[in-house]
């Protein structure tokens, strides 16, 4: 990798060239697998109505139901896009893609069948919609997540009349439980606005959805943006795409999956922890630079 002085427009430099705005796409994770959640609920309902629906329950097998949630909701994203917006409430998009998770795994799961699950459905979207998929019950922060959150508040408090303000808001492929689950997660104080992909219609990479996030945070046309992510292909082809800095957060191993030629064919710079951030931000330290046609007329350090 490189480290540049200027790298992909990042971070450096003071005040006369901080960020106007920093997005954030990921701040939080499953506490545990999908199949693992989606089994519990549907066990911890079955337990209700009778030992026979509690033994079938149990037998739901949790690759199966990790599986069939991943085809379920890219069939109801096909459908209906953003979560079903402008076509119905977030909660009637999410009905088809619980029922389909749990007939598909029921035919893959030996000792459970569709129809011993069936009446237990309802009881278990009410869990996993209302309780499981929107507090902690089923989320927990990334790690750093709330110290650099923290970190940049304390900052934008504590900054000298002199200094550019900084705008911090959240930008997600989401429906519109997500500023309440941000509340429950005790982050959302932090932000200056949360735009999910349901209440604009479109969703990451398109540059529209960046679009409105310039224009809820009130900057300039030409100001400087960072969006901070976990996904290379919604986050950092997304952002670079519509003008604005990227920043991978992700492992060695993430990006190795990504590929190289890909990590070179966008320009981006990348942490594998979101700790360094709040440094980059107001110290000036360089994140690596990855990719990108257009190279830092700074000197650089060889590739390593």
């Amino acid at each position: 990798g490189r480290r540049a002085i200027s790298c992909a427009c990042m971070l450096a430099g003071g005040a006369s060239t901080r960020p106007a705005l920093v997005t954030f796409g990921t701040l939080f994770e499953p506490v545990a697998r999908i199949g693992v959640l989606y089994k519990r609920a549907a066990v911890a309902e079955a337990w209700k109505a009778s030992l026979a629906r509690a033994v079938a329950a149990e037998a739901l097998d949790e690759d199966a139901l990790s599986a069939a949630f991943r085809s379920a909701f890219a069939e109801a994203d096909r459908e209906r896009p953003c979560f079903g917006a402008g076509a119905c409430s977030s909660e009637d998009w999410w009905h088809p893609v619980v029922e389909r998770t749990f007939a598909a795994a029921a035919a893959e799961s030996a000792g459970c069948s569709e129809d011993a699950l069936r009446p237990l459905l309802p009881g278990a979207f009410r869990t996993l919609y209302h309780e499981t998929e929107f507090s902690r019950a089923g989320w927990r922060l990334r790690p750093h997540a709330a110290d650099t959150l923290s970190a940049l508040s304390a900052w934008r408090e504590a900054r000298p009349a002199s200094e550019p303000d900084l705008k911090v808001g959240v930008v997600s492929n989401w429906d519109d439980r997500l500023p309440l689950l941000l509340e429950r997660l005790g982050v959302r104080r932090h932000v200056d606005f949360v735009l999910t992909s349901r209440e604009a219609g479109v969703e990451k990479p398109s540059a529209e959805l960046f679009a409105r996030a310039r224009g809820l945070a009130g900057v300039a046309a030409d100001a400087r943006c960072l969006h901070v992510g976990d996904s290379f292909s919604r986050d950092v082809v997304g952002a670079a795409g519509a003008g604005w800095e990227a920043l991978f957060v992700c492992s060695a191993e993430q990006r190795a999956a990504v590929g190289g030629e890909a990590l070179a064919a966008v320009e981006h710079a990348h942490l594998e922890s979101l700790a360094r951030l709040p440094a980059l931000l107001s110290l000036g330290e360089q994140p690596e630079a990855r990719g990108g046609a257009h190279q830092p007329s700074a000197p650089v350090r060889a590739a390593s």
